[in-house]
Formats: C-alpha cells, structure tokens, sequence
C-alpha cells in the first residue's frame, strides 16, 4: 500500500484562450489519471473532442472574464450583459457602464455564445473572482466536498482507473486519516513515514486473527481492513474484472484526486462547513484540509478573516 498525505493546492488559469483551455485540459486529465498526454499543443484538441462530443462538464473549470458596454450605443453588448446577468452560473457587477462578467466555459458552450469570447478580458478587480483548487484526500473525504453543488467538480475515476497498472506503482494509494496519526503506531511507523505499507500474505492471516478474536489494536484493525482490501482489488483484476467491477471492495481511505472550482462566494460557504463548523463540527479528515485553505484565502486577500 502506498501511503499518501492529505494535501491541497491552488490552480491558477493561464492568461487567454489559451489558458482557459489549458485548465480545462489539466483538470479534465485528473479523471483518467492521463496528466502524461499533456504536450504543448494538447489543450486546444482536448476542448474541441469535448465540444464535439457534448461532454461539457470539465468546462466548468475554464474560467471566462468579459467586458462589456452597457449603454444603448452598444446594442451587442448590452444584449450580452442582460443574458449573463440573467444567468445563475455567471457574475456580472457594472461599474461606470461597463459590466464585468465572470463566467465559465461551459456557459458558453452549451448557450452557443462562443462569439461572446470576442469580448474576453483578463480579469480585474471588478470581476467576482473564480478559484480552483486539485484535493488530494480519502474518497470518504471527497464524499463531503461534493455535496457542494454549486462548485464544478472533477474527480478521479475509480471506474476507469486500474491501481494495478504502473502508473500507480501496482498498488492502492491509501490517504491518511487524522485519527491514525494520533494512534500509537508500533512496528508500521517507520513505513508509514517512508510512504509505503507492504503486509506478507503470512502477515495478513496473523492480522485476520487477531482481528476476528478482538486481540487487534486500532492501528492494526485499520491496516487490515486497507491491506486486505487492497489484496481482494488485486485478486479480482487478476482474474479479469475490470476496474469499474473491482472498485467495490476500495475502501473509504483509498486515495484519489478532487477539483473544484467555484466563485469565492461559494468557497466561503464551503468553509463555513468545512472548516469553521458554523451549522456543526466538520469531519477532522475534511477541517485538516479546509481550514488551511481558508486561511490562505485570507492570506491572499480573497476573503476576509474572522474577527
């Protein structure tokens, strides 16, 4: 078993077309675990299959700022304004007759409003700010964030991904939980520390004993629980099952990769729940990554701190 450390980082978009197509690429990519098909040229292609084939969903995560007259003497741009305006994924906030309008790709994909494009801006200060952010964090975790339907979401496929392929060491990621790195650890620390678990069969069986007649310690009924899982995934693609069959017995530790993208509006209400228990105490495995997100939103200006 490999084990993974919960960690999260922020996406910038590139400037341009360019970037939004490169982030909708980068995103898409964290699906199928195919970051490797990325060259210099890919990003463009990618979006055009995506358009092609109707599966707009990664474009969500192309963020789109634009910038236009509100006046009469711009009938184009007002009509523009007006339907962003009344668009629940979109932002617009007018200032001195201009309205600046953050919205995603998608939007503008699945309206036909891809000549609106003419009009795309780097973003100001008078654009409602769009951030993404790649989890790396327990499936059980990513259950949680998801609830967060007004964020865009893109997700590690268990259905497409095959742990017993190269690309993935030939092994289950397991993502560590809070609570065991507060449990007296005995002989499975110093793995845990080199970021690999490896249980013999010999030492599994002596594990399933001591499991099924309660003489297991926390740690021990946790590293069971994922060794054994991790030997029955194994076994099933070994004997044909593919991944989307064999990915019943993963359990809820088992890593994986999650997007979100979303206005800071919505991020604030995600830490309110995720990180400041505002309507409740978060799951520690969710706050662990929550709260230092927020407070690097604060540190970068992007929302306020609590007084």
């Amino acid at each position: 078993m490999k084990i993974i450390q919960p960690q999260f980082e922020i996406w910038p978009q590139g400037p341009g077309i360019d970037g939004i197509y490169r982030q909708v690429e980068r995103v898409g990519r964290v699906c199928y675990k195919s970051e490797d098909h990325c060259t210099p040229n890919s990003a463009r292609p990618f979006v055009e299959r995506m358009l092609k084939s109707g599966h707009l969903a990664m474009l969500e995560h192309g963020t789109v700022c634009l910038r236009v007259a509100t006046d009469g003497a711009h009938a184009d741009e007002a009509a523009a304004y007006a339907r962003y305006r009344d668009n629940k994924f979109s932002r617009t906030h007018v200032v001195d007759g201009v309205a600046y309008i953050t919205t995603n790709l998608r939007v503008l994909a699945e309206n036909q409003w891809m000549d609106d494009l003419g009009w795309l801006c780097e973003p100001t200060p008078h654009h409602e700010r769009r951030v993404t952010v790649h989890f790396t964090t327990q499936i059980s975790i990513t259950r949680e964030f998801n609830r967060h339907r007004a964020n865009s979401m893109a997700e590690q496929s268990t259905r497409y991904c095959n742990y017993s392929k190269d690309k993935f060491d030939n092994e289950i990621g397991i993502n560590l939980p809070q609570f065991v790195t507060t449990l007296p650890q005995g002989d499975a620390a110093e793995a845990m520390a080199s970021g690999h678990i490896d249980i013999t069969g010999d030492e599994l069986v002596e594990l399933a004993r001591k499991v099924a007649t309660g003489e297991a310690t926390d740690i021990e009924n946790w590293l069971f629980a994922n060794a054994a899982a991790e030997r029955a995934y194994m076994n099933l693609i070994g004997a044909g099952r593919k991944p989307q069959e064999a990915r019943s017995v993963l359990p809820l530790d088992a890593n994986t990769e999650l997007v979100h993208t979303a206005f800071v509006s919505d991020w604030n209400h995600f830490f309110d729940l995720r990180a400041k228990g505002t309507t409740g105490a978060p799951h520690p495995d969710a706050k662990a990554l929550a709260l230092p997100l927020y407070e690097l939103f604060v540190e970068k200006g992007w929302l306020e701190g609590d007084k």
